[in-house]
């Protein structure tokens, strides 16, 4: 079936879980909140591209998060603490995987 994509959204998410690793060895509330919107955004980005040429209609990508991105770790993502197990929090881990300053 080749249907039309015109908008996505991503808003999966997870919130307050206990300290866990991806399989791919990635703290897990950044792995769903974070990289997961941008693998999905990645897959489809072509199939929304092809949509719009075909259609003359722009495509949409919105990301939706929480307020929680003001929290703790509010001056952005450590990449050098994300997968430490001593220095997790799960507000400060949720907080960090909605983070809008990515650096």
């Amino acid at each position: 079936m080749n249907l039309p994509l015109n908008i996505l959204i991503n808003n999966a998410g997870v919130m307050y879980c206990p300290f866990k690793l991806s399989k791919d060895g990635v703290e897990m509330q950044f792995a769903t909140n974070h990289l997961g919107h941008f693998l999905l955004t990645n897959l489809l980005l072509e199939k929304l591209k092809t949509t719009a040429e075909k259609t003359g209609i722009e495509s949409r990508i919105v990301n939706l998060s929480s307020v929680a991105h003001v929290g703790p770790y509010s001056e952005g993502i450590k990449f050098d603490k994300l997968n430490d197990k001593k220095a997790y929090t799960v507000v400060g881990v949720l907080s960090q995987s909605q983070a809008d300053k990515p650096f």
